[in-house]
């Protein structure tokens, strides 16, 4: 079995390198209450489209969570037990990162009917001056890293389960039904999240605590559970050495984004409205066969037809190592640049294509500091400390991925 698929490395830093410029550009774009949600920009909706990348990340880590555990079980003859508690060590690391990550250097909520920016600790000190405690609305949100967390534990869960009953058995078209399923199941957000809502208002526990990480924003359980089987359906098929695999993908894949590209054409655009309705699922849906599309052509270029490592390309690839400690402080920095250029009386203010070019930049300069941290093994971050635990319940691929 491939122990490594350098597809997948460039696409994820590729993925993560857009978050980081567009968070930055979307956080420090002056006119944001200004817009007309009805009337967008069209580079305001694309930004907005880039800002939704959690579906391949969760994708990607169906697929490589999937191989991971496959290969202990193979390779390395570790028990199910000790798995076990690989999986749910990761689930608690993640989490863990999540939830400090959202409330002390994460970006900003933001309140387009107040006009105003629900701030991390760290953001809003730098900011104001000023030390406030979280809101209960960032302990609530679901955020991408929260997502990943869950889908480390589902996924962990499911390979387990199948691993026990099907041993010997193909099992990717088992897990394409379920990703189907439980994709179409999400439907059942649309009305579950107005009820979360009204719970929310009322301060009603026992609707907040069941339906949060079901159904709340942003990156719930509902539907990004079918992301990442969706993954493990792909890691699956690598595993059976199917030989259909780009038929099979492309097949599905071109399938779910043409029909979700032609709901979302003909449905009322309210995706900058962040609605969760028919809208929503349109976009769900043909991110869903975007992303697997994606995954499919850069495994077949760089990993079956073994394209060189350009430099572009290994930029990306170094952002799949380091980019979760970048992730992590991204706000606090771009925030602080901001300050230090007050403090010289330089009060900018940014339009759209301004913002974008900031992002930019410090995505560039970012990935300059990556260069220069591979050359120590990105020692000291957190991809570093996470993966050194993990290390000592079980093999710790991506130890590996930052020592090579």
């Amino acid at each position: 079995m491939r122990k490594n698929y350098l597809g997948l490395d460039i696409l994820r830093g590729f993925g993560i390198f857009v978050l980081v410029m567009m968070h930055t550009a979307f956080y420090h774009f002056s006119g944001l209450y200004d817009l007309d949600l009805d009337n967008p920009p069209i580079t305001v909706t694309i930004i907005g489209l880039m800002l939704m990348f959690a579906g391949l990340f969760a994708m990607i880590s169906g697929l490589v969570h999937t191989l991971q555990y496959e290969r202990k079980i193979t390779e390395y003859k570790l028990s199910t037990q000790v798995i076990l508690v690989y999986i749910i060590k990761s689930f608690g690391w993640m989490m863990l990162i999540a939830y400090l990550y959202f409330n002390i250097t994460g970006p900003g909520i933001v309140n387009m009917a107040q006009r105003s920016m629900d701030e991390s600790i760290l953001v809003h000190l730098i900011n104001t001056g000023k030390w406030i405690m979280p809101s209960l609305d960032r302990f609530l949100y679901i955020d991408s890293l929260v997502m990943i967390a869950m889908n480390i534990l589902l996924v962990g869960l499911l390979y387990l389960i199948l691993n026990r009953w099907l041993k010997s058995k193909k099992k990717s078209w088992l897990v394409l039904i379920l990703a189907i399923v439980f994709f179409m199941l999400s439907l059942v957000r649309i009305p579950l999240y107005n009820l979360y809502l009204e719970g929310r208002d009322t301060m009603n526990w026992s609707l907040i605590l069941p339906l949060n990480w079901l159904v709340n924003k942003n990156n719930p359980i509902l539907p990004y559970f079918s992301f990442a089987l969706m993954g493990m359906w792909l890691a699956y098929l690598l595993i059976e050495k199917d030989r259909y695999f780009n038929r099979k993908l492309g097949f599905f894949g071109a399938v779910l984004l043409i029909i979700g590209v032609v709901f979302y054409i003909t449905l009322p655009d309210t995706m900058l409205q962040r609605a969760i309705d028919p809208v929503w699922f349109a976009i769900m849906m043909a991110q869903l066969g975007l992303f697997a599309l994606m995954i499919g052509v850069m495994i077949h270029w760089f990993d079956v037809k073994k394209r060189s490592l350009k430099p572009i390309s290994r930029f990306f690839s170094r952002y799949s190592k380091g980019g979760l400690s970048v992730f992590f402080i991204e706000s606090v920095v771009s925030a602080l640049i901001m300050m230090v250029l007050r403090q010289f009386g330089l009060e900018i203010k940014l339009d759209i294509l301004g913002a974008l070019a900031f992002g930019l930049t410090l995505s560039l300069i970012w990935g300059f500091v990556l260069i220069l941290w591979e050359k120590k093994h990105y020692k000291y971050g957190i991809e570093y400390f996470m993966s050194k635990s993990l290390n000592h319940t079980a093999t710790s691929e991506k130890l590996k991925k930052l020592k090579g």
